[in-house]
């Protein structure tokens, strides 16, 4: 029997309960503290007798919190009796940082990967990281879910649908979630200040009039993209506008931009903390999780 050890953070363990309930999995949940000094301390106290076992253990913020704690319960798991120790990370902090962008950067990715490799992790279950060939530097088996097509099926919209990518660099997410949903499917036209941060979106004439359009991309962070294509969509005579994004951290007044912008829903998995918010909707993707682990 698998057994799957829960972390600490809420989405862990909302996950953790969803995939076990799938599989019919052992759920065991980890004791966990911080110390005065802002150390962090993990205990499982059951002995998991030489099974495969997996970490839940999402990597959203606090990030550095949940990657020191991923960490330390993969030796607390070998230590408990772990024949192997796999890693359910359905967000990967850092993932944004795959490459030397200026001088002087680190490749911040890689770091993470291989540190969680060197914790005693020899696989790796992710949902939709930012760049799958980041992948390559983790020695060990690793799953990069996609989950637009399994969200496309919990979705109750009707209508005529367009699906728009925000920047041709999410052109394959738009093409998923499309054919899923037997629709059209395009992009807008984005580009980002690598100092700044600061969004520009170029004009482009775009089929939306009278449509229903739902904006698809991997990670809503400030919110700045979706709200200003949203924005521009409801120029061009959209009906309705929607976000589906398989990571919403929604960091500072993100959720303001989001209801500002005229966004009728923004739909997002449940691999981040969630947060309150009419226009928020939340798809549980633990049973895809399930469907992808070697038991």
């Amino acid at each position: 029997m698998v057994i799957l050890v829960a972390g600490p953070s809420t989405p862990s363990q909302e996950l953790a309960a969803s995939i076990a309930g799938t599989i019919n999995a052992r759920l065991v949940t980890a004791k966990t503290k911080i110390f005065p000094d802002g150390e962090h301390y993990v205990r499982i106290t059951e002995r998991l007798n030489n099974e495969k076992v997996y970490i839940v253990q999402s990597l959203s913020p606090p990030q550095n919190d949940s990657l020191i704690q991923a960490m330390l319960l993969a030796d607390a798991a070998l230590g408990a009796g772990a024949s192997s120790v796999g890693l359910i990370a359905p967000y990967i902090a850092y993932s944004r940082q795959d490459k030397r962008f200026l001088e002087g950067e680190p490749i911040s990715i890689r770091v993470v990967l291989k540190a969680l490799r060197s914790a005693g992790y020899d696989e790796l279950v992710t949902v939709e990281i930012h760049k799958p060939g980041s992948l390559e530097w983790f020695d060990g088996r690793t799953v990069n879910l996609s989950p637009y097509e399994y969200m496309a099926g919990k979705l109750d919209i009707k209508g005529d649908i367009l699906v728009l990518a925000p920047d041709r660099g999410a052109l394959h997410r738009a093409k998923k979630l499309a054919a899923a949903l037997g629709a059209e499917y395009d992009y807008l036209v984005k580009h980002r200040d690598r100092v700044t941060g600061d969004i520009v979106m170029e004009p482009k004439e775009i089929p939306a009039k009278g449509r229903i359009v739902i904006l698809v991309d991997d990670i809503i962070s400030t919110g700045g993209t979706i709200a200003k294509a949203a924005k521009l969509l409801a120029t061009q005579g959209a009906e309705r506008v929607y976000a589906l994004v398989a990571h919403a951290l929604l960091v500072g007044n993100a959720l303001e931009k989001l209801k500002n912008s005229g966004i009728t829903r923004v739909y997002s998995a449940n691999t981040v903390i969630k947060k309150n918010s009419p226009i928020l909707e939340y798809i549980d993707i633990g049973p895809l999780i399930a469907r992808a682990l070697s038991v």
